[in-house]
């Protein structure tokens, strides 16, 4: 009974006490003391422009911000400043190769205290950039008047992270005086993130075609997230043409359809012909259409472009593949 009793006397004690501190903090100046986040987006992207502005008072203390990123890596440059007017604000720039996700940022005044609050750094997406690796060409002058040009092409996507899709490619052929002489155009639907892809064709002249050099410009139509799964090929070849065996006939392997799950419709493909050197002698491009479900194959022909390529020079080919999935609802 006593120590009940003991118990029941001290709590109106310790209460009194609690409310006594905290009467005589808040009263120790006789004025409100308070900082505030009041401006700043709560989300920015890595290498953007960053502000803040805070309320404070009283006006008139010297007030710093301290961030702090999520790697631990802490922002360098901001400076103290004076609060004017109930308010201090400070801007910079997020560095571009921050470690994305979320910041703590603290705002401490001199007499009023201090606030804290987040803000989410994005990683910026970085777009798809397009190199001309490689280019080749092989002229061949027909019996019967003209010429025919197979040119081929490799692109590399350089971005990591983003595919690059509904491309255009113009096809300059120039002239060792600078001049064109004709152009070609095609089109590819994607090239992955982080891959080369080959594409080619064909072009036809009334006369001789004194090509010396290809000049390449691409458009990117958009961007894409990266894709991870891309159709197989096996047993690429080089074959002469059955009516013409001394120059190539056609390129020919097989497709296999490696999406665990999704049913290809058609591929888009196109290749590019190499001599023993690795050199580009040419290139073509075609579509396969048929119904592919997970784990099959089918097989591939690539016709178009292949007549002006000795066959005697074709050593190997390179072909690129975009598959078409079946729409699921």
């Amino acid at each position: 009974m006593t120590a009940n009793a003991t118990v029941k006397r001290l709590l109106p004690f310790a209460f009194a006490s609690l409310v006594a501190v905290v009467v005589f903090a808040g009263s120790a100046s006789g004025r409100a003391q308070s900082v505030q986040f009041i401006a700043g987006a709560s989300r920015v992207v890595q290498g953007n422009d960053m502000t803040i502005i805070i309320a404070v008072t009283p006006s008139g203390g010297r007030c710093s911000l301290a961030v702090r990123y999520k790697s631990g890596a802490k922002q360098r440059g901001l400076p103290s400043v004076s609060s004017v007017g109930g308010h201090a604000t400070w801007t910079w720039k997020v560095p571009r190769l921050v470690q994305p996700g979320l910041a703590h940022l603290t705002a401490s005044c001199a007499g009023s205290g201090r606030a804290r609050r987040t803000l989410m750094v994005i990683g910026q997406v970085i777009p798809p950039k397009i190199d001309v690796v490689q280019t080749g060409w092989s002229v061949r002058n027909y019996p019967y008047g003209g010429s025919g040009v197979s040119w081929g092409v490799i692109l590399a996507n350089k971005s990591k992270t983003q595919d690059a899709m509904d491309l255009k490619i113009l096809v300059n052929f120039v002239m060792a005086d600078n001049r064109l002489i004709g152009s070609a155009t095609a089109r590819i639907s994607d090239i992955s993130a982080d891959t080369q892809h080959a594409t080619g064709g064909e072009l036809t002249f009334p006369g001789g075609a004194p090509i010396s050099r290809l000049e390449v410009v691409v458009e990117i139509g958009k961007s894409g997230p990266a894709t991870h799964t891309k159709p197989g090929l096996s047993a690429i070849r080089v074959l002469p043409s059955p009516v013409e065996p001394g120059w190539c006939g056609s390129v020919e392997g097989e497709v296999q359809n490696d999406h665990p799950t999704r049913t290809i419709n058609e591929v888009e493909l196109s290749t590019v012909v190499f001599d023993a050197a690795g050199n580009i002698l040419g290139g073509g491009n075609g579509i396969g259409v048929a119904t592919l479900p997970p784990a099959a194959r089918m097989f591939l022909k690539i016709n178009s472009g292949m007549r002006p390529i000795p066959y005697a020079k074709a050593a190997s080919a390179m072909v690129s593949v975009v598959p078409t999935y079946k729409f699921i609802p």
